[in-house]
């Protein structure tokens, strides 16, 4: 992870997607609820240049209101799953990866990045899983580490995760835990 990246999401707290793929696979569901009201909107904005203005019908308004309101709880959703969940600890950053690598064999976890202060890690389900994949990011800083884990933003948009997100923060989580009695948790 770039320092400018990580430093950005300590300050905010919430995890920051890096290129257009990734944001738009994260948030891909907002678009995809947007096409039928904005197919719409075009069809009607024809008419009117080529002067046959046309009238909207009320069937058309359910589709040309709802969408966006539906597009604007899952945007909020979305961003809500780029949180971190952090915790405080005694633990130092040396005992924090011992305990991470530990956890990433036992759940094969396949990391993609690992830096001093932080760790990004995937997880490669069978086909029949319901899953594409998780991205489970741990940020150390200071006496804190910062948990998250979505679905694979490199990988097929995915609306979903089955629970697989909350148990993968969880489980570190509940392993810093075990070796760290003193812990204190701030919730997301």
């Amino acid at each position: 992870m770039k320092k400018d990246i990580y430093d950005k999401s300590i300050k905010t707290g919430e995890l920051q997607l890096v290129g257009i793929w990734a944001n738009l696979t994260h948030y891909g569901i907002v678009g995809f609820v947007l096409i039928v009201p904005t197919m719409l909107l075009c069809f009607h904005l024809i008419d009117y240049l080529q002067h046959k203005p046309s009238f909207y019908q009320k069937d058309e308004l359910r589709y040309i209101v709802i969408p966006p309101i539906l597009a604007g709880i899952l945007y909020l959703i979305q961003k809500a799953r780029l949180k971190f969940s952090i915790v405080k600890t005694s633990l130092n950053h040396t005992q924090l990866k011992q305990i991470l690598i530990e956890l990433a064999e036992t759940c094969k976890w396949v990391f993609i990045s690992n830096t001093p202060d932080s760790s990004i890690a995937i997880t490669n389900p069978g086909f029949f899983s319901g899953s594409w994949g998780e991205q489970i990011t741990i940020l150390f800083y200071q006496d804190t580490v910062y948990v998250n884990s979505i679905c694979d933003p490199n990988k097929h948009s995915s609306l979903v995760s089955w629970g697989r997100n909350r148990k993968n923060e969880q489980t570190f989580i509940n392993k810093i835990k075990e070796a760290d009695g003193k812990l204190t948790l701030t919730p997301k």
